[in-house]
């Protein structure tokens, strides 16, 4: 079986595929990988990669349309940024001028014809790679968000690229669901438990024991600083100094200095594996994106959400709801929010079982079945 993975071009979603993508190959079958930008990461896991848009990343492709297309941008800036489709609808705008991208991952699938295409949740181009070569379409979840119907929508948004390439949706089309039971929205599609993969590393000296004070994870993702800088952290910055904890702050390759002079108990560092942070962390800070959430919950580690767009109102009522979290908006963070994140046994408890029920889902190998069912390859 030839397996097409058509993951948006971001690091996250492209490495929330990579132990889907192992256990295929392990089991024997061809596996590509069809990304660009920071999903290029995904090479660094051994695995087979096609940049579908060489020269280009998403967030630039985003602020290059936004400059040709200044209409797009103040529909953007005039949105309720806590409606999901309201959000997602200019995103699909935006996805209509940039072709290079979706040239890719369709000329990827018409050159090495795969047998299946796994696609990122709302992501256009898979869905029209897909329809092209006329295989089923699964969508990888990323999340704790179901989007059910929702290809149509893609559909309706996304007319002039479907015209461009003379399809429909595809025929066929499933979902991996890699939602914890007690926050799903819904039983819709094969359930698999979430691997958090964040790359490869070696463990630093100061990461392979607990800090001798709790250590608190800070993060705000791969994509959220590119667009909006690194002013939610003000606000936890200014709180750091009364609070007996060292805040760790994993911000990636970007430009710092706006954070001026910190207190000597935050530091700042750039690219760290999630999943190596959380393992010495007593709680986790970020922007409530499907990754960090997801990575915190499989560590049994509570945390704060502090959203600001689509999805991430979402994920931080989600886990509000379920107790093993805080939402609360960056300019609202308070001390008691903190505190609460390293005193409060009762987010730790929420957060401790959420990890035993992720631990009982179905294993990635459940899924190979599934797939060599849907398309009839050994």
């Amino acid at each position: 079986m030839r397996v097409l993975f058509a993951a948006t071009p971001g690091a996250n979603y492209a490495l929330s595929t990579v132990p889907l993508a192992w256990t295929l190959r392990l089991a024997g079958h061809e596996v590509l990988m069809a990304t660009g930008g920071d999903g290029l990461k995904a090479k660094d896991a051994g695995l087979p990669v096609e940049d579908i848009m060489p020269g280009h990343n998403a967030v630039g492709m985003v602020l290059e349309t936004f400059a040709k297309h200044p209409e797009l941008a103040g529909e953007y800036a005039g949105i309720d940024h806590a409606d999901f489709d309201a959000v997602q609808r200019v995103y699909a705008k935006l996805t209509n001028h940039q072709t290079v991208m979706t040239d890719g991952v369709v000329r990827a699938a018409e050159e090495w014809r795969p047998d299946v295409v796994i696609n990122s949740p709302q992501y256009v181009g898979g869905l029209l790679a897909a329809a092209k070569v006329g295989v089923p379409v699964v969508e990888h979840g990323i999340g704790l968000i179901h989007y059910d119907g929702f290809s149509e929508k893609l559909r309706e948004w996304n007319a002039p690229l479907f015209e461009r390439y003379g399809v429909e949706l595809p025929e066929r089309q499933y979902a991996i669901d890699i939602a914890p039971p007690s926050l799903a929205q819904n039983t819709r599609g094969w359930k698999m438990r979430c691997v958090p993969y964040n790359g490869g590393y070696v463990v630093p000296e100061d990461f392979r024991t607990a800090p001798e004070r709790p250590r608190i994870a800070v993060t705000l993702g791969t994509m959220a600083p590119a667009f909006g800088g690194l002013s939610p952290l003000n606000k936890l910055i200014a709180l750091a100094a009364d609070i007996d904890a060292e805040f760790l702050l994993a911000l990636g390759n970007v430009d710092t200095t706006e954070l001026g002079t910190v207190p000597d108990n935050v530091e700042i560092r750039g690219w760290v594996p999630l999943s190596l942070l959380l393992r010495t962390s007593a709680g986790l800070v970020h922007h409530g994106g499907a990754g960090s959430t997801l990575a915190a919950l499989a560590h049994g580690v509570p945390q704060i959400l502090m959203p600001e767009e689509g999805e991430r109102y979402a994920n931080a009522q989600l886990i509000a709801a379920r107790g093993a979290g805080i939402a609360q908006a960056a300019t609202e963070l308070t001390k008691e929010a903190i505190d609460s994140l390293l005193h409060d046994a009762s987010l730790r408890t929420a957060a401790a079982e959420v990890r035993e029920e992720m631990r009982a889902m179905p294993h990635p190998a459940t899924v190979e079945a599934h797939l060599r069912e849907i398309t009839g390859k050994d």
